[in-house]
Protein backbone atom coordinates (compact mmCIF):
# COMPACT_ATOMS: atom_id res chain seq x y z
CA UNK A 1 0.00 0.00 0.00
CA UNK A 2 0.57 3.36 0.41
CA UNK A 3 6.95 6.14 6.41
CA UNK A 4 10.14 8.09 8.57
CA UNK A 5 9.31 11.63 9.43
CA UNK A 6 7.86 13.59 6.40
CA UNK A 7 5.86 16.87 6.51
CA UNK A 8 3.97 18.50 4.47
CA UNK A 9 1.07 20.95 4.82
CA UNK A 10 -1.17 20.09 1.76
CA UNK A 11 -4.24 18.07 1.50
CA UNK A 12 -5.53 15.94 -1.01
CA UNK A 13 -8.10 17.26 -3.98
CA UNK A 14 -9.82 15.42 -6.89
CA UNK A 15 -7.04 14.48 -9.61
CA UNK A 16 -7.30 15.86 -13.46
CA UNK A 17 -6.99 12.64 -16.03
CA UNK A 18 -4.03 13.30 -18.37
CA UNK A 19 -0.47 15.13 -18.00
CA UNK A 20 -0.16 17.70 -15.37
CA UNK A 21 0.69 20.97 -17.15
CA UNK A 22 1.80 22.95 -13.95
CA UNK A 23 5.84 23.53 -13.06
CA UNK A 24 6.60 19.65 -12.51
CA UNK A 25 5.91 19.11 -16.36
CA UNK A 26 6.96 22.08 -17.35
CA UNK A 27 10.13 21.59 -16.03
CA UNK A 28 10.62 17.99 -17.82
CA UNK A 29 9.76 19.39 -21.12
CA UNK A 30 12.72 22.13 -20.67
CA UNK A 31 14.81 19.35 -19.83
CA UNK A 32 18.27 19.95 -22.00
CA UNK A 33 18.42 16.87 -24.39
CA UNK A 34 22.21 16.37 -22.70
CA UNK A 35 20.49 15.28 -19.73
CA UNK A 36 19.01 12.58 -21.28
CA UNK A 37 20.14 9.57 -20.03
CA UNK A 38 21.53 6.61 -21.48
CA UNK A 39 18.55 3.86 -20.09
CA UNK A 40 16.87 5.41 -23.24
CA UNK A 41 18.50 2.36 -24.91
CA UNK A 42 16.64 0.17 -22.83
CA UNK A 43 12.69 2.29 -23.32
CA UNK A 44 10.48 -0.37 -25.03
CA UNK A 45 10.02 1.05 -28.90
CA UNK A 46 6.29 1.86 -28.29
CA UNK A 47 7.24 4.17 -25.79
CA UNK A 48 9.39 6.38 -27.37
CA UNK A 49 7.26 6.19 -30.85
CA UNK A 50 5.04 7.56 -28.46
CA UNK A 51 7.37 10.18 -26.70
CA UNK A 52 5.36 9.20 -23.59
CA UNK A 53 5.66 7.34 -20.32
CA UNK A 54 1.81 6.67 -18.99
CA UNK A 55 1.93 6.53 -15.04
CA UNK A 56 -1.53 5.28 -13.16
CA UNK A 57 -1.75 7.07 -9.82
CA UNK A 58 -3.98 7.66 -7.32
CA UNK A 59 -3.59 11.26 -6.95
CA UNK A 60 -5.29 11.62 -3.23
CA UNK A 61 -2.60 10.87 -1.11
CA UNK A 62 -0.75 14.40 0.38
CA UNK A 63 2.54 14.63 0.43
CA UNK A 64 3.53 11.90 -2.09
CA UNK A 65 1.04 12.14 -5.15
CA UNK A 66 -1.99 14.70 -4.95
CA UNK A 67 -3.54 17.66 -6.88
CA UNK A 68 -4.51 21.50 -5.52
CA UNK A 69 -5.66 24.03 -7.75
CA UNK A 70 -5.65 21.11 -10.75
CA UNK A 71 -2.54 21.16 -10.66
CA UNK A 72 -0.52 17.31 -9.76
CA UNK A 73 2.18 17.98 -7.24
CA UNK A 74 3.89 15.74 -4.01
CA UNK A 75 7.06 13.84 -4.48
CA UNK A 76 5.78 10.45 -6.59
CA UNK A 77 4.92 12.88 -8.83
CA UNK A 78 8.07 14.93 -9.32
CA UNK A 79 10.19 12.18 -9.61
CA UNK A 80 8.13 10.32 -12.34
CA UNK A 81 8.70 13.70 -14.24
CA UNK A 82 12.58 13.55 -13.47
CA UNK A 83 12.66 9.99 -14.56
CA UNK A 84 10.66 10.29 -17.84
CA UNK A 85 13.18 13.12 -18.46
CA UNK A 86 15.89 10.88 -18.41
CA UNK A 87 14.52 8.91 -20.87
CA UNK A 88 14.11 11.31 -23.24
CA UNK A 89 10.11 10.94 -23.28
CA UNK A 90 7.29 13.15 -20.62
CA UNK A 91 5.35 11.90 -18.29
CA UNK A 92 1.58 11.72 -17.93
CA UNK A 93 -0.17 10.74 -14.76
CA UNK A 94 -3.72 9.26 -15.10
CA UNK A 95 -5.55 9.36 -11.84
CA UNK A 96 -6.63 5.63 -11.24
CA UNK A 97 -8.33 4.16 -8.50
CA UNK A 98 -6.39 2.56 -5.53
CA UNK A 99 -8.14 -0.87 -6.61
CA UNK A 100 -7.32 -0.45 -10.52
CA UNK A 101 -3.68 0.61 -10.36
CA UNK A 102 -2.11 -3.15 -10.53
CA UNK A 103 -4.71 -4.43 -13.19
CA UNK A 104 -3.88 -1.33 -15.46
CA UNK A 105 -0.44 -1.97 -15.54
CA UNK A 106 -0.95 -5.93 -16.00
CA UNK A 107 -3.72 -5.22 -18.70
CA UNK A 108 -0.87 -2.18 -20.53
CA UNK A 109 -3.39 0.01 -19.82
CA UNK A 110 -0.57 2.58 -18.11
CA UNK A 111 2.91 1.82 -18.73
CA UNK A 112 3.79 1.80 -15.01
CA UNK A 113 2.14 2.86 -11.12
CA UNK A 114 3.37 5.12 -9.01
CA UNK A 115 0.99 5.86 -6.12
CA UNK A 116 2.86 4.83 -2.84
CA UNK A 117 2.29 1.25 -3.54
CA UNK A 118 4.26 -0.76 -1.06
CA UNK A 119 6.84 -3.65 -2.91
CA UNK A 120 5.31 -7.15 -1.37
CA UNK A 121 5.96 -10.64 -2.42
CA UNK A 122 2.28 -10.95 -2.98
CA UNK A 123 2.18 -7.91 -5.54
CA UNK A 124 5.52 -9.08 -7.13
CA UNK A 125 3.48 -11.73 -8.38
CA UNK A 126 1.85 -9.99 -10.31
CA UNK A 127 3.76 -6.83 -11.34
CA UNK A 128 7.46 -6.15 -10.91
CA UNK A 129 8.63 -3.13 -8.66
CA UNK A 130 11.95 -0.65 -9.04
CA UNK A 131 12.11 0.72 -5.11
CA UNK A 132 13.10 3.91 -4.35
CA UNK A 133 11.77 5.04 -0.77
CA UNK A 134 11.64 3.70 2.83
CA UNK A 135 8.55 3.55 4.13
CA UNK A 136 6.80 2.41 7.58
CA UNK A 137 3.44 2.46 9.00
CA UNK A 138 1.41 3.87 12.31
CA UNK A 139 -1.35 3.75 14.36
CA UNK A 140 -3.33 7.40 14.17
CA UNK A 141 -6.21 7.23 16.90
CA UNK A 142 -8.50 9.81 18.12
CA UNK A 143 -8.42 10.21 21.81
CA UNK A 144 -6.84 7.78 24.33
CA UNK A 145 -6.07 4.14 23.84
CA UNK A 146 -5.16 1.83 26.24
CA UNK A 147 -1.49 1.86 25.38
CA UNK A 148 0.82 2.87 22.65
CA UNK A 149 1.27 1.32 18.70
CA UNK A 150 -0.77 -1.53 17.35
CA UNK A 151 -1.22 -3.43 20.90
CA UNK A 152 -3.54 -1.17 22.03
CA UNK A 153 -5.91 -1.47 19.12
CA UNK A 154 -7.32 -4.94 20.92
CA UNK A 155 -10.59 -4.27 21.70
CA UNK A 156 -10.97 -1.18 19.11
CA UNK A 157 -12.82 0.34 16.02
CA UNK A 158 -9.82 0.07 13.59
CA UNK A 159 -10.60 1.69 9.77
CA UNK A 160 -8.63 -0.42 7.27
CA UNK A 161 -8.68 1.06 3.48
CA UNK A 162 -9.28 -2.06 1.02
CA UNK A 163 -6.90 -4.02 -0.73
CA UNK A 164 -3.60 -2.81 1.34
CA UNK A 165 -1.43 -4.25 3.61
CA UNK A 166 -3.46 -2.52 6.05
CA UNK A 167 -5.73 -5.40 6.13
CA UNK A 168 -2.77 -8.11 6.78
CA UNK A 169 -1.81 -6.16 9.43
CA UNK A 170 -4.88 -5.29 11.42
CA UNK A 171 -5.76 -8.57 11.36
CA UNK A 172 -2.48 -10.22 12.31
CA UNK A 173 -2.68 -7.84 15.30
CA UNK A 174 -6.36 -9.00 15.74
CA UNK A 175 -4.94 -12.68 15.78
CA UNK A 176 -2.68 -11.80 19.09
CA UNK A 177 -5.56 -9.81 20.91
CA UNK A 178 -7.10 -11.71 23.76
CA UNK A 179 -10.61 -13.45 23.95
CA UNK A 180 -13.26 -10.85 24.37
CA UNK A 181 -10.96 -8.01 23.35
CA UNK A 182 -10.94 -8.60 19.82
CA UNK A 183 -10.59 -5.96 16.68
CA UNK A 184 -13.49 -4.68 14.88
CA UNK A 185 -11.94 -4.09 11.35
CA UNK A 186 -13.68 -1.49 9.90
CA UNK A 187 -12.96 -1.67 5.92
CA UNK A 188 -13.22 1.45 3.88
CA UNK A 189 -13.07 2.14 0.08
CA UNK A 190 -9.86 4.41 -0.30
CA UNK A 191 -7.18 5.30 1.56
CA UNK A 192 -8.48 8.97 2.57
CA UNK A 193 -11.39 6.90 4.15
CA UNK A 194 -9.59 5.81 6.68
CA UNK A 195 -8.97 9.08 8.63
CA UNK A 196 -12.71 10.19 7.46
CA UNK A 197 -13.76 6.87 9.25
CA UNK A 198 -11.74 8.17 12.55
CA UNK A 199 -13.09 11.72 12.38
CA UNK A 200 -16.57 10.10 11.66
CA UNK A 201 -16.45 8.65 15.08
CA UNK A 202 -17.54 5.36 13.12
CA UNK A 203 -13.52 3.64 14.10
CA UNK A 204 -11.25 4.75 16.99
CA UNK A 205 -8.02 4.37 14.55
CA UNK A 206 -6.73 3.64 11.53
CA UNK A 207 -2.85 2.36 9.98
CA UNK A 208 -1.16 4.60 7.66
CA UNK A 209 2.25 5.35 6.35
CA UNK A 210 4.20 8.30 7.95
CA UNK A 211 3.86 10.86 5.32
CA UNK A 212 0.10 11.41 5.06
CA UNK A 213 -0.29 10.67 9.18
CA UNK A 214 1.96 13.52 9.70
CA UNK A 215 0.04 15.66 7.39
CA UNK A 216 -3.61 14.23 9.00
CA UNK A 217 -2.28 14.94 12.61
CA UNK A 218 -1.04 18.80 11.93
CA UNK A 219 -4.16 19.32 10.15
CA UNK A 220 -6.50 17.69 12.47
CA UNK A 221 -5.88 18.37 16.63
CA UNK A 222 -8.00 15.30 17.39
CA UNK A 223 -5.38 13.13 15.90
CA UNK A 224 -2.46 11.64 16.99
CA UNK A 225 0.17 9.28 15.81
CA UNK A 226 0.21 6.07 18.31
CA UNK A 227 3.97 4.54 18.92
CA UNK A 228 6.48 4.01 17.14
CA UNK A 229 6.81 3.25 12.90
CA UNK A 230 5.55 -0.70 12.42
CA UNK A 231 7.37 -2.78 9.37
CA UNK A 232 9.18 -0.11 7.41
CA UNK A 233 9.00 -1.86 3.55
CA UNK A 234 10.18 -0.30 0.67
CA UNK A 235 7.67 2.20 -2.11
CA UNK A 236 8.55 0.53 -5.69
CA UNK A 237 7.72 1.59 -9.19
CA UNK A 238 4.83 -0.72 -10.34
CA UNK A 239 5.86 -2.20 -13.90
CA UNK A 240 3.84 -4.79 -15.81
CA UNK A 241 5.97 -8.26 -16.68
CA UNK A 242 5.38 -7.94 -20.19
CA UNK A 243 6.87 -4.64 -20.69
CA UNK A 244 10.11 -5.97 -21.57
CA UNK A 245 13.11 -3.85 -20.44
CA UNK A 246 11.11 -0.93 -19.41
CA UNK A 247 11.89 -2.15 -15.37
CA UNK A 248 15.76 -1.85 -16.86
CA UNK A 249 15.82 1.75 -18.06
CA UNK A 250 13.43 3.34 -15.10
CA UNK A 251 16.37 1.60 -12.89
CA UNK A 252 19.07 3.24 -14.63
CA UNK A 253 17.37 5.98 -14.75
CA UNK A 254 16.90 5.88 -10.64
CA UNK A 255 20.58 5.49 -10.40
CA UNK A 256 21.32 9.05 -12.62
CA UNK A 257 19.06 10.37 -10.34
CA UNK A 258 20.79 9.00 -7.35
CA UNK A 259 24.23 10.21 -8.66
CA UNK A 260 23.51 13.34 -9.68
CA UNK A 261 21.78 14.85 -6.70
CA UNK A 262 18.09 15.02 -8.31
CA UNK A 263 16.69 12.45 -5.75
CA UNK A 264 18.39 14.24 -2.60
CA UNK A 265 17.00 17.39 -4.06
CA UNK A 266 12.90 15.89 -4.22
CA UNK A 267 13.67 14.00 -0.76
CA UNK A 268 14.43 17.56 0.52
CA UNK A 269 11.60 19.45 -1.25
CA UNK A 270 9.20 17.04 0.30
CA UNK A 271 11.02 16.74 3.47
CA UNK A 272 11.01 12.85 3.36
CA UNK A 273 14.82 12.89 3.86
CA UNK A 274 14.55 9.72 6.31
CA UNK A 275 13.00 7.55 3.86
CA UNK A 276 15.99 7.37 1.62
CA UNK A 277 16.29 4.24 -0.69
CA UNK A 278 19.35 4.43 -3.25
CA UNK A 279 19.25 0.52 -3.76
CA UNK A 280 16.78 0.97 -6.96
CA UNK A 281 16.55 -3.08 -6.35
CA UNK A 282 13.87 -4.82 -8.97
CA UNK A 283 11.47 -6.82 -6.43
CA UNK A 284 13.27 -5.65 -3.21
CA UNK A 285 9.84 -6.13 -0.82
CA UNK A 286 9.15 -8.95 1.19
Amino acid sequence: MRLTPWLAALTAGFALTGCSTGPAAQEAARTPAAQVSSARAHVPDDIRRAGVLVIGSDLSYAPMEFTEGGEQKGFDVDLAHAVAARLGVRAELRQTSWGDLLGHVESGEVDAAMASITDTAERQARVDFVDYLNVGSVVVAKGALDGEGITALCGRRVAVPADTIYVGLARAQDARCPAGRKMTVVTVGALADSKKAVLAGRADAYLEDFPPAAVAVRENPSLRMSGAQIEAAPYGIAIGKNRGTLAKAVQLALYELFRDGTYDALLEKWEIGEGSLKTGAVNGGA
